[in-house]
């Protein structure tokens, strides 16, 4: 092989290099600007980690559907109170008044459902309250944290002021509208 044919080889095989890894740092780029981390990355692929449906959040979000559960109508609020765990999953339930109360160590899951109260519709105190995938709506406020409750609020609709008093957090995880 002559001098000139190894320059050309190693010219090619620098150049194709250099494309393969500009390539493979615009992928990374991309990747990253669509919230996802990337793991590994080198000349031609880049491997990226994302949440489930990341790049379509917002019109997967607008896309959920909360409940096809049959509407029912409560005259007394539901409550929990002291170390338990309460699940209202897949639910369509209507109240006159307040309507779910989480209170001294309940740990509170609302997932799935429609709650809609004449009063307050989700009232925590000292508690802490899961809501993923759901609508809440009070007429005087769509939560009511107090006394250290923590409130985590992932995917779902809030129509009502959203209160907190002291050490209480909300905690919103994405993908929420506060109406």
């Amino acid at each position: 092989m002559s001098v000139f044919s190894r320059r050309s080889v190693t010219v090619g095989a620098a150049g194709a290099a250099l494309f393969w890894g500009m390539a493979g740092l615009v992928a990374g780029q991309s990747a990253a600007a669509t919230g996802g981390r990337v793991i590994a990355q080198g000349p031609g692929y880049s491997i990226v980690a994302t949440s489930p449906g990341a790049g379509r959040r917002s019109a997967a979000a607008a896309e959920v559907k909360v409940t096809d559960a049959p509407l029912e109508t409560l005259h007394q609020p539901i409550v929990c109170r002291g170390k338990r765990v309460l699940s209202i999953d897949n639910r369509n339930i209507r109240f006159a008044g307040n309507a779910v109360t989480a209170e001294d160590g309940c740990e509170l899951h609302i997932i799935n459902s429609r709650i809609s109260a004449g009063g307050i519709a989700i009232r925590a105190r000292n508690a802490s309250v899961h809501i993923e995938n759901s609508e809440i709506e009070g007429a005087k406020a769509s939560v009511d944290a107090t006394d250290g409750a923590q409130v985590y609020a992932e995917t779902s609709t809030f129509k009502g002021a959203a209160r907190r008093l002291g050490r209480a957090s909300i905690h919103d995880l994405g993908n929420n509208a506060w109406n």
